[in-house]
């Protein structure tokens, strides 16, 4: 039971309603999360361009689209020059203007949060404004951002070391940390030394939004009906990890499924498809390329599995979470389950190599009864540790000893 009440602001660089995708799903649950300590208003800064609507039980929505603020002299000159800044990185200038400051500003002294929590280090050169109106703030580190730069890009001799420098001014200056998984909490110990208050938030879902699927009462989309297998990679194509993944999948792995299961299809469902996913479903009718959709929940359903052939990556994967829940079995890589408690052989198959990714697909097409082990076993799992309900609870003790003498 809560004691007190907080007015709490999210300042987010993704649509946060209706939450489709890695990012958005973990915002939405813990904007949910914290309704219940008292009124929630949400910021969205991104190069987006959403409907206006009215979002459940949060008190005011804005949204700022970045690509429609007319840039001051010194925005462009900023941007230019980022390296002669000490917290200059283009990533980071890209989602700030002084006009969108000022919005916020208002924002602020409207709404009077007590906590704002920030969605990942994008939105870093917000926090000073935050600070100016003395609320307590929660850095919530979707991924450990350095550690993903370097396995996507390599050292660069610039933008590695400023990334670094950046990520850890917002560790020291944030009242809290939020990571993912114990993996990345341990990463980050190890990276900035002597952190304190990290908490481990794992990413969750409302497994009840998915049990029409389990129970075969959801309808695949139309084009999807016939008994053809469609093995599916959920993902937002514009992050360097999926991009890696969905390439491996059209050049090498949906190759080699086609010679065995020549009327399987390759379902990569999400936004910011590149040219080549585009292209390539131009020249092959089995690949289906969707774009953004609506609601991914018909697609888990057409799948007979879903497939992660991840090679990069941070924080933990929402979409083998969504997978578990709606009763979908999994193949992945070590890289795609890290950070989650699942077990191969137990809750999925974790297989690394090219071959041995199709060699998994290929086991659970034609062992209907490993699959149905698998997915049972891994609806367990996401009841008992990735629900909201069991995330929930270590939400609360984070914000209990962030305001328990208040």
């Amino acid at each position: 039971m809560n004691t007190f009440s907080i007015r709490t602001l999210f300042l987010t660089r993704y649509t946060p309603y209706p939450p489709i995708g890695g990012a958005p799903l973990r915002n939405w649950q813990n904007i949910n999360a914290m309704r219940k300590y008292g009124s929630v208003a949400i910021v969205s800064i991104s190069r987006e361009n959403p409907q206006p609507q009215k979002i459940p039980e949060v008190e005011l929505w804005h949204h700022d689209n970045i690509t429609k603020r007319k840039l001051s002299r010194w925005d462009k000159w900023e941007r230019q020059f980022w390296w002669l800044r000490p917290d200059g990185l283009p990533e980071i200038d890209l989602l700030y203007t002084i006009a969108t400051a000022r919005e916020l500003d208002k924002i602020l002294a409207k709404f009077q949060p007590e906590l704002v929590i920030f969605e990942e280090i994008w939105l870093y050169r917000y926090f000073k404004l935050t600070k100016r109106h003395n609320c307590l703030t929660i850095f919530d580190n979707h991924n450990v951002e350095t550690n993903l730069f370097e396995q996507t890009y390599g050292k660069t001799k610039l933008k590695l070391p400023r990334l670094k420098s950046i990520e850890g001014k917002f560790i020291r200056q944030a009242n809290q940390v939020w990571a993912c998984s114990q993996d990345d909490a341990n990463l980050l110990q190890q990276s900035y030394k002597k952190i304190k208050d990290t908490y481990v938030i794992p990413n969750s879902i409302d497994v009840e939004q998915y049990k029409n699927i389990k129970s075969k009462q959801c309808q695949p989309p139309p084009e999807l009906k016939d008994t053809h297998p469609n093995i599916l990679f959920l993902g937002q194509y514009n992050y360097p990890p999926n991009a890696i993944a969905a390439k491996l999948l059209i050049e090498e792995i949906y190759p080699q499924l086609k010679q065995r299961y020549p009327n399987c299809r390759l379902l990569l469902v999400g936004r910011n498809q590149s040219k080549f996913m585009v292209q390539a479903a131009e020249k092959e009718p089995g690949i289906i390329v969707t774009g953004s959709v609506p609601d991914v929940k018909p697609y888990l359903a057409a799948a007979n599995m879903m497939i992660v052939p991840l090679l990069q990556g941070s924080g933990t994967r929402l979409k083998i979470l969504e997978a578990f829940a709606a009763g979908c079995p999994v193949v992945s890589t070590n890289q795609g389950a890290k950070g989650l408690k699942a077990i191969d052989g137990e809750h999925l198959l974790i297989r690394d190599s090219i071959d041995e990714l199709v060699a998994g697909v290929c086991q659970l097409l034609s062992e209907p009864s490993l699959a149905e082990k698998l997915s049972d076993s891994a609806y367990e799992l996401v009841k008992a540790e990735y629900s909201w309900s069991a995330v929930s609870h270590k939400i609360d003790r984070a914000i209990q000893d962030l305001f328990g003498d208040k």
